[in-house]
């Protein structure tokens, strides 16, 4: 029987069951499954909890700490991801209420740090792909690899969610340093100030610098032998530069790559969306701006290259970035097209499943600790095979379905449990 089937079959199930309940009875029945963030634990408090982990350094996490949660340093997580989306707002939402950040070590993640660590950053810089179901976690996965890369003294060119220069780009003007090509001028600004953030003390203690003289208008340059952050500087001071300057920064990250001079991590998630039609960007004329005359797109595409070396290229591909449109596949040669998969390949992909029964229960088992949970139906054996049935073990559908709000969505009732559910129609 198909997962719709069962799906159907359960509702029709839950509608026959409140058939059958009356109106006083239902009053009655308990229909909250979470709480609010008054009444969580505190973290002064701390747990020990079998799910968690005392390691914190993500070097040294391995198939020993499978399935448990380690923590991210405050101060790291507000540096790495906090101003520019580093891990999926539902998340960073969840930390706020449960304030601090815990992430589940999971098979993909440990696979791809296996492989960065055996690569060869002598040679050409190799490319990993994660592909797989919408919420199974590709995104929590390149954020824990961001923090991996720090660790290890990587310079992080982190472009979290490609659609936020797509659909959602708030500025679109024409280049003042590039003929017929249109900037991202607070797209932009808003990345480098990111990427200052997040590899400043790097940057000065690697004395960086720049490789030849970059004009920018007739009065402004940046000569040759200026620090790397003297162009990050430029580009957030003077909007207009914005987008040229990140090109110019990428540029620069390559050469001293290459040179030995430093190693570099490229974080990209969503990026099949730069190989689609811009329906949403226009230029003067109100006609849609092709993807070739965006600056930050081949700035982008000209990352993804092999014509470097001393770094590696990790990103995602998931048709939620798409128009429902384009939607019909998870795999990787649907989503990147054509010139895409051209580009990218050869690439080593990385598959990111749901969770295994292990962590649905990992993941609850949590939840109650931090009293996110309190039916007493969720803490019994009936109330966890609910839970992981309805989430179908996928992690964004668990995290919605635990955070669902009593002031919406749809009342059930089973033998077992009752709560209301806003999450699985998404």
């Amino acid at each position: 029987m198909s997962v719709t089937m069962l799906r159907n079959f359960h509702l029709r199930l839950v509608k026959t069951s409140l058939d059958k309940v009356s109106y006083d009875a239902k009053k009655s029945l308990p229909t909250r499954l979470y709480c609010s963030a008054t009444s969580l634990a505190s973290p002064s408090h701390e747990s020990t909890g079998f799910f968690r982990t005392s390691e914190t350094n993500p070097v040294n996490l391995n198939e020993k700490h499978l399935g448990r949660f380690y923590s991210i340093d405050n101060e790291i997580y507000q540096k790495l991801y906090v101003q520019h989306h580093g891990f999926p707002l539902e998340y960073r939402e969840q930390c706020k209420v449960f304030r601090e950040q815990l992430v589940l070590v999971r098979k993909p993640y440990l696979d791809l740090k296996r492989c960065v660590d055996a690569v060869d950053l002598k040679k050409p810089v190799v490319r990993f792909v994660l592909h797989g179901v919408f919420g199974s976690g590709k995104s929590m996965t390149l954020g824990s690899m961001a923090h991996y890369g720090y660790t290890k003294d990587f310079i992080l060119i982190h472009l979290p969610w490609i659609p936020l220069w797509t659909r959602y780009c708030k500025e679109i003007v024409p280049s003042i340093t590039r003929e017929g090509f249109f900037d991202h001028t607070i797209n932009a600004v808003a990345w480098l100030t990111n990427f200052k953030n997040q590899n400043i003390e790097l940057i000065q203690k690697l004395n960086l610098l720049t490789s030849k003289d970059y004009q920018w208008s007739k009065r402004e340059v940046t000569g040759q032998g200026s620090e790397l952050l003297a162009i990050v500087e430029h580009g957030i001071s003077r909007p207009a530069h914005a987008t040229e300057c990140m090109y110019a920064v990428f540029k620069e990250l390559k050469t001293h790559s290459s040179e030995e001079k430093c190693k570099t991590m490229v974080l990209a998630d969503g990026v099949n969306e730069l190989f689609y039609p811009c329906k949403w960007i226009k230029g003067p004329d109100r006609k849609p701006v092709p993807p070739t005359q965006l600056t930050a797109y081949e700035a982008m595409k000209d990352l993804f290259k092999t014509d470097w070396t001393g770094g590696v290229v990790i990103v995602t591909v998931d048709k939620a970035a798409l128009h429902p449109d384009f939607r019909e596949s998870d795999l990787p040669r649907y989503l990147l097209k054509k010139e895409g998969w051209e580009l990218f390949d050869p690439f080593v992909p990385i598959e990111v499943n749901n969770y295994t029964a292990q962590e649905v229960q990992t993941t609850i088992d949590y939840y109650l600790e931090r009293k996110w949970l309190q039916h007493p139906a969720s803490s019994t054996e009936e109330g966890r095979l609910e839970l992981e049935y309805l989430s179908t073990r996928n992690p964004r559908t668990l995290m919605e379905l635990c955070n669902s709000s009593g002031s919406s969505g749809t009342f059930l009732h089973l033998p077992f449990l009752s709560f209301r559910f806003t999450g699985f129609f998404r």
